[in-house]
């Protein structure tokens, strides 16, 4: 880029000197040659004053002294040479000077001039001025030179302001390059900074903005191997637990029944993965909610669990439910992940409640447990296996991509999670929960 930019400015001022230049130095020639010319009609005419009224009668050093180079010659009125330097029978510049009118002309590498001696009326002979126009030209080629002296001083001066142009604009740009590659080689903390160039800073903010992207995009696949293994986990250990309570029964029951229990658990661990990889994608979905049905749906998947546990699922709905907006697969897995935690860390009775908090819709979850640790951050990833495991993580990053808050809003005893839903009017906008 920054040859380019070198080579582009140097083209530029070269091409604009060549404009000025070429026409400016045939003026120059023009100019030390109407310079001359008018020199030498001086002469000529100084060298006329001095002419006696008879031509012929002249004294050869009565004439003045030429300057070095220059030749004078004088014709009488038949155009012959009286004296001086010059063809012996004067040229057509003497005759048209013999005629009246004064004449400068270029013949060869010459310039002449030819005046009239006398008046318009008689003429008495004419005076013949001429030299060499390597004069003009010698002058001319100093000049040239000076004027290609500039005009190098001229190039070079561009050339220098070129190279601190195209730093300062390559500079911004090579950044962006070195950070591209960082990014290219997985580091995606690597940012771009802005350096007050519009162009370049527009670039840097939205590679900055991909890299953003690109890392959340990332963590949210991380954080979905985690999660996805953990869902899957829990279905798996309740399907091998229905098989393994089949298979301690004596006499054995009917082991198709077994078979249908187990079919249903792969069809919710299939529902779960097809969850999991909608949620996955970085565009939230945002649909009218029924928090009424999928309360219900969640009452029929977890109520023989927590039967068989000797626990009850209770599910109370405030009438004239106000509709909610979000994701339903992010809702069907909230739901199932807080229910799972009460179920597996709480105890008695477990009551879900959806009930209208005004500019939200809030769903809570609790149960009659002891209550949680004081100071314990339960959403807090930490490994599978570990009290509260990682779907509180799961959940609560669910809830916050579309859009909601979940946060426990009793600890104990009979702790209780709350979930905040975002109404419909507040879609454009986007809910303030904080």
């Amino acid at each position: 880029m920054r040859r380019r930019i070198l080579r582009a400015t140097v083209v530029a001022v070269l091409c604009a000197l060549l404009l000025f230049a070429v026409p400016l130095a045939v003026a120059v020639l023009r100019l030390y040659q109407q310079d001359e010319i008018r020199e030498l009609e001086r002469a000529a005419d100084r060298a006329a004053l001095t002419l006696p009224t008879q031509v012929r009668e002249l004294d050869p050093r009565e004439l003045p002294r030429p300057r070095s180079g220059t030749r004078l010659a004088v014709y009488d009125t038949r155009a012959r040479l009286v004296t001086g330097s010059g063809p012996a029978s004067g040229d057509a510049a003497v005759r048209a000077a013999l005629a009246g009118s004064v004449q400068s002309r270029q013949v060869g590498g010459n310039l002449v001039v030819a005046v009239p001696v006398g008046s318009a009326k008689r003429v008495r002979g004419a005076v013949q001025v001429s030299r060499s126009g390597a004069w003009a030209w010698r002058r001319s080629a100093l000049t040239w030179l000076a004027m290609g002296g500039l005009g190098a001083l001229a190039v070079g001066a561009a050339a220098l302001v070129s190279v601190r142009s195209s730093r300062r604009l390559a500079q911004p740009f090579e950044a962006l390059a070195a950070t591209a590659r960082r990014l290219e080689n997985g580091d995606l903390t690597a940012r771009a900074a802005t350096c007050g160039l519009p162009e370049a800073d527009a670039v840097a903010i939205a590679l900055n903005r991909a890299a953003d992207r690109l890392d959340r995009l990332l963590q949210r696949e991380r954080a979905f191997s985690a999660d996805a293994s953990h869902q899957l986990r829990t279905a798996l250990a309740r399907t091998r637990l229905e098989l393994e309570s089949e298979l301690t029964i004596s006499p054995p029951s009917d082991p198709h029944a077994a078979m249908r229990a187990a079919l249903e658990s792969l069809d919710h661990m299939t529902t779960i993965v097809d969850d999991l990889l909608a949620l996955a994608r970085d565009v939230p979905e945002r649909t009218l909610l029924d928090v009424a049905a999928l309360l219900t749906e969640a009452r029929r998947r977890w109520w023989d669990d927590l039967a068989v546990a000797g626990r009850r699922l209770r599910v109370v709905v405030e009438d004239d439910l106000p509709p909610a907006v979000g994701s339903r697969q992010a809702a069907c897995q909230v739901l199932d992940v807080l229910i799972a935690n009460a179920a597996s860390h709480g105890r008695g009775e477990v009551t879900v409640r959806a009930r209208d908090a005004g500019e939200v819709l809030a769903v809570d979850v609790e149960d009659q447990g002891p209550g949680l640790p004081e100071g314990q951050d339960v959403f807090a990833r930490r490994p599978a296996g570990e009290e509260h495991g990682i779907g509180l993580t799961l959940a609560r990053s669910l809830v916050e991509a579309e859009g909601g808050r979940l946060f426990v809003s009793r600890r104990a005893p009979r702790p209780c999670f709350t979930w905040l839903i975002p109404r419909p009017n507040r879609q454009n906008s986007g809910p303030d929960l904080a």
